[in-house]
């Protein structure tokens, strides 16, 4: 099994990986001290997966409620509890699911038909939403179940994002991704925040994630390692 090398900064830092994933998503979190091996560990709670439905499955689904006036209602776990299912009948909420591909270049499924999006929103403020929502999510997980997770977070540290992608997608889709970044408030729109945010493709994770472990089984943090170079 490779290695990382100790993070070679000078300040402590938080790195949080996003895989947005058609159907299912994932998050995963470092924290860099100068001098230490980083530890990549995943996010295995988020809400609607306590009690019965309790998973430590690093992944969570990737489905939003939308209410009649385009008011987000129900995210990720939360939106396939019954309940939830029940509220949403009655409401007349809209379901959205997919809405990944829907960023996805021409040349990429050509021709495929998705599931329509009966949301007044651009594709990339319902990609914001799910973002705000994932982020909310690994801070919370990070804040209650890391020794120094809640010092961190209090400390208003600048966060560094990686987002993976798609092979074939390049620019214009960073480019929505990135905007959709700005709009959950992950980072700000400036030269500053552009900076805070990192791609990657998924081919090129898991071949380091192959290279590094040996076939391991954690996804998330496959692509998660293997941008971790980059952001040193």
């Amino acid at each position: 099994m490779l290695q990382l090398d100790p993070y070679k900064g000078s300040s402590r830092k938080l790195v949080i990986a996003i895989d947005i994933g058609t159907t299912y998503s994932g998050v995963a979190y470092c924290i860099l001290d100068p001098g230490e091996i980083p530890k990549v560990l995943s996010v295995t709670r988020f809400p609607g997966q306590e009690g019965e439905n309790k998973s430590r499955d690093v992944k969570v689904p990737s489905v939003l409620y939308y209410d009649q006036q385009d008011q987000l209602r129900a995210t990720g776990a939360e939106a396939t509890l019954q309940n939830i299912k029940e509220e949403a009948y009655t409401q007349e909420w809209n379901y959205v699911k997919w809405f990944k591909l829907h960023l996805r270049p021409p040349s990429i499924l050509p021709g495929a038909v998705l599931p329509p999006i009966d949301v007044n929103k651009p594709v990339i403020e319902i990609l914001a939403d799910y973002l705000a929502y994932v982020f909310t999510c690994a801070t919370e997980f990070i804040s209650e179940t890391n020794p120094i997770g809640r010092q961190i977070l209090n400390s208003n540290t600048p966060i560094d994002f990686v987002l993976s992608h798609p092979n074939g997608w390049s620019g214009p889709q960073q480019n929505k991704m990135r905007r959709a970044a700005v709009l959950a408030k992950l980072v700000p729109d400036n030269s500053e925040g552009a900076s805070r945010l990192q791609f990657v493709t998924e081919g090129e994770a898991s071949l380091q994630f192959c290279i590094a472990t040996g076939l391991g089984d954690d996804v998330i943090q496959v692509r998660y390692e293997s941008d971790l170079r980059h952001v040193q």
